[in-house]
């Protein structure tokens, strides 16, 4: 039994997208803990701006992820462009959304600032790469469900 059959490409993407969601919350609220800050620190910016950020960074994720297990033996360094552009994407919908909220381009700039720098996007990016890496070795896996020794004897 090969590992697409076992595991079709929709079912890998949403557990490796349920599993970065789960790796991002707790990413951020860990590094939110161990620094005593807050996620977003910058005046004027609500809470709506980072949430749609996230949700955008864990859409496209899962866009970048289902490209990658599509593909027969997908190559670990896949995972670089997935974390990658995990941040990009919640960095431009941060921005994007932060000047919608606030109606102040410099609040916006502000905002990416303190994330770009901060530890924010290392922690967006990281976790991508962690939960993109499972995903990929999921697909490359050439493991068989476990059998009882007197299985094999047909």
């Amino acid at each position: 039994m090969t590992s697409r059959e076992q595991l079709p490409d929709a079912v890998l993407t949403s557990l490796a997208s349920i599993g970065y969601l789960a790796l991002l919350v707790a990413g951020l609220g860990f590094a939110s803990l161990l620094t005593d800050s807050d996620v977003i620190e910058t005046q004027g910016v609500g809470l709506i701006p980072a949430y749609v950020a996230a949700a955008v960074a864990l859409v496209t994720f899962a866009l970048l992820v289902r490209s990658t297990v599509a593909r027969d033996r997908p190559s670990y360094v896949s995972v670089v462009p997935i974390a990658i552009g995990a941040a990009l994407a919640h960095l431009a919908t941060l921005a994007l959304t932060a000047v919608i909220d606030s109606g102040d381009i410099g609040v916006a700039i502000g905002v990416v600032g303190e994330v770009l720098i901060g530890w924010v996007t290392p922690v967006i990016a990281l976790t991508a790469a962690m939960a993109a890496w499972a995903a990929v070795a999921m697909r490359r896996t050439r493991a068989d469900r476990p059998r009882w020794p007197w299985e094999d004897e047909e």
